[in-house]
């Protein structure tokens, strides 16, 4: 990318960096919907089990707007915060894969783990992963920093969901 602007390395980055900086991400208003939480994965420097990076994203079935994002690895914290900005929308029911922690973090809404209910984000996975080179498994693409994935991650989510005006 450097070649074709004609800045260096270093100027791009930064301005990377300074552009998710200023990604807010919108509040969202909505009640009574279906929600999707998936996680999905990359890795950020070399693809070993200890540099695998976890994106875990909640979507609206209906909308199709990404609600929350959060990265890191797939623990309990990160994945609680995804289910909590869904859980602050009031859902009508939360659909996920079959991950063992999922149960007790949707606990009081109803909960859906069935077969293909979770298609629609599944197939915003492979969207990311087909436009965002960095996360695709086999490449020579990847992240040397955790800070450049989730920047560059940031950054597609607000062009395409939540409509960031570039300066």
């Amino acid at each position: 990318m450097s070649r074709i602007l004609g800045y260096s390395q270093g100027t791009i980055i930064r301005r990377v960096l300074y552009l998710a900086s200023k990604v807010t991400r919108p509040i969202y208003c909505e009640h009574n919907q279906i929600y999707e939480v998936d996680e999905m994965w990359t890795f950020v420097g070399r693809k070993t089990p200890s540099n695998y990076s976890w994106i875990t994203y909640a979507l609206n079935r209906r909308t199709r707007c990404v609600i929350d994002v959060a990265f890191g690895s797939r623990n309990r914290k990160n994945l609680k915060q995804v289910i909590d900005s869904v859980k602050a929308q009031n859902p009508k029911k939360i659909v996920t894969d079959k991950l063992i922690i999922y149960p007790n973090l949707v606990k009081p809404v109803k909960h859906d783990t069935t077969r293909y209910s979770n298609n629609h984000i599944e197939r915003g996975n492979l969207t990311l992963r087909t436009h965002i080179k960095r996360l695709f498994r086999k490449t020579i693409c990847f992240s040397k920093s955790q800070e450049m994935l989730e920047a560059c991650v940031l950054l597609y989510l607000d062009f395409h969901y939540w409509k960031l005006k570039m300066e």
